[in-house]
């Protein structure tokens, strides 16, 4: 597994990235990612009464629809801002501000835990894996979320084409893990088997971006991401209109009969037991 070579530097970058994008996460990417909830929540066996940790939990889309199943929910998240925000959203469970990278709890003091696009967003995604390992009781599931890998086909694949063809893809952020080297079923499958579970499956999720507006994922993202933010805000002004636009007219191609933009932003689920 990559992990960042200047995790100081990356984690402070994250850091305030998210303090300062949370609003806009949760009015732009938490109904994409809200998608992916049913599954994450079904393949970690979340059933009513049991103890569940929600890492990196986000606005806390997961904590409340395991809240919702009858489940006693803990959501962890290293910014403030977003802790506030699923608070807010989501009253019933607890939420706390901590590392994913050091769970601030006893081992085996969980019977499931979730963890939706967190693991692409740490410093050292092994660490963070080894911590739910940790924490999780045995015979207890994780499962966690990732991107699929940018194609032509899908919004990802719009983003970096465009960047690739006008930017300059290597620009001087703090240097992080690779976004998408759990992308591949195989890659995500050996990093939940090398951090110790077993009976590992990944299944994917087919999932859709409602946008009204071609220019709704640029929008998005420099609203609401950090990583493709930084990445974009690296550029300069005359090279971000350009890659707008070219990101635009390839949303165009998703076009429904309604004048809505369905864009493809599919997922991988990967689960294992401890």
């Amino acid at each position: 597994m990559e992990s960042s070579r200047d995790p100081t530097a990356f984690r402070e970058f994250e850091h305030t990235g998210w303090e300062d994008a949370s609003l806009g996460y949760d009015q732009h990417f938490a109904r994409l990612t809200s998608e992916t909830v049913p599954t994450l929540l079904a393949a970690a066996h979340v059933a009513k009464g049991m103890r569940v940790l929600d890492v990196c939990t986000g606005p806390g889309m997961l904590a409340r629809a395991a809240v919702d199943l009858g489940a006693q929910v803990v959501g962890l998240d290293f910014s403030s801002k977003v802790i506030e925000i699923a608070r807010r959203n989501v009253p019933e469970a607890e939420f706390l501000e901590g590392d994913a990278q050091a769970l601030p709890f006893d081992a085996e003091n969980f019977d499931a835990i979730v963890c939706g696009y967190g693991i692409i967003h740490v410093s050292d995604p092994r660490s963070a894996f080894s911590e739910m390992h940790r924490v999780l009781k045995l015979g207890g599931y994780l499962a966690a979320s990732v991107w699929q890998a940018p194609e032509p086909t899908n919004g990802f694949g719009l983003l970096f084409g465009a960047i690739k063809k006008h930017g300059n893809l290597d620009v001087p952020l703090p240097h992080g893990p690779d976004f998408f080297q759990f992308s591949e079923p195989a890659k995500l499958r050996a990093a939940f088997e090398e951090s110790g579970f077993v009976d590992v499956t990944v299944a994917g999720v087919d999932q859709t971006w409602i946008m009204d507006d071609p220019f709704g994922m640029i929008t998005a993202i420099l609203e609401g991401g950090v990583r493709a933010r930084g990445l974009l805000m690296a550029q300069t002004e005359a090279v971000r209109s350009a890659i707008s636009t070219t990101i635009a007219n390839g949303i165009k191609q998703f076009r429904s009969v309604d004048g809505s933009y369905l864009i493809p932003m599919p997922a991988f689920v990967g689960s294992g037991r401890k």
